[in-house]
């Protein structure tokens, strides 16, 4: 019986013990979660060309990407303010800024839309969840962002200057156009030699994209492949390619074709990402030998 009770009180005092290291791996794992979907990088970058005018040396392209209504402190006034220290001279933004799933906040997404163009002129294409809202919604949300100031781009082509005057030419394709042969008649009405090129799914750059000749291709949609095994740049799931995408984020090339691949802001119906953080990207393009005068 002395046995059976010096057991029984063992048991009765290892129970709160376990108990309070549950919690303590419990609140530093909340921690690590808060942190990894909080803190935001910044990841920058230098493409080089000698099919731009030198006037673009120089010229700061900010990519945003999949913000899925999440906010950076009151009104994303964090997030702006990590934007304006760039000092972009244009802003790019492929998709997915309103959330389809299961947090859906257009007001969130106007507040921020209505800030972005006082920054530096801005272009937005719609990603997957803009269009599962519908077209009631998504036609509201981009009128609404053109009377802001932010060029909605939809299937089309324009022009972006240079201080100077010379110029590329940017396309937007909707998320639903990415396969269709739109793409190439933009390509082969450009009065310009050099292509940017904003669309929301990375998966067609091989298939389709780089066969077009485009030179950049700015690109979101895989959220970094959600969790990202450290050191070795590889995300895990990404949607439309499944497990160990081939695509998470970073640098790709495909023939004369760069893409670089957002691991964008927020989340949508699964709320954590692990050791990928919201992420701001930066290209700076430079004019190497032989840039056009």
């Amino acid at each position: 019986m002395k046995h059976q009770s010096a057991n029984r009180h063992k048991v009765l005092h290892s129970v709160p013990r376990r108990l309070g290291i549950l919690l303590i791996l419990a609140l530093l794992f909340y921690a690590f979660a808060y942190g990894a979907n909080n803190r935001i990088e910044i990841s920058e970058y230098t493409y080089e060309t000698d099919q731009l005018s030198v006037s673009f040396d120089g010229f700061r392209i900010v990519h945003l990407t999949d913000l899925h209504n999440k906010v950076f402190a009151q009104n994303n006034e964090s997030l702006l303010r990590e934007i304006r220290r760039l000092e972009p001279d244009m802003i790019v933004m492929t998709g997915d800024f309103i959330d389809a799933s299961n947090h859906t906040n257009i007001d969130d997404a106007l507040i921020f839309m209505q800030e972005i163009p006082k920054i530096a002129p801005a272009y937005y294409v719609y990603g997957n969840h803009e269009l599962l809202l519908g077209k009631t919604v998504t036609s509201a949300f981009a009128r609404q962002v053109m009377e802001y100031g932010v060029q909605f781009m939809s299937d089309e082509s324009l022009q972006v200057s240079s201080k100077t005057g010379q110029t590329f030419t940017l396309i937007g394709l909707d998320d639903k156009s990415l396969q269709a042969n739109i793409l190439q008649q933009l390509v082969d009405a450009s009065q310009d030699d050099f292509q940017v090129l904003l669309a929301h799914e990375p998966q067609y750059l091989e298939s389709f994209y780089a066969g077009t000749g485009v030179d950049l291709v700015f690109s979101g949609h895989v959220h970094g492949g959600q969790f990202r095994i450290p050191f070795l740049n590889q995300g895990i799931y990404a949607p439309d390619q499944g497990f160990w995408p081939q695509y998470t984020g970073g640098v790709y090339t495909s023939g004369s074709t760069t893409m670089y691949l957002s691991r964008g802001l927020g989340n949508s119906a699964f709320p954590l990402r692990l050791f990928n953080h919201p992420e701001i990207l930066c290209v700076t393009l430079k004019t190497v030998t032989g840039g056009r005068s």
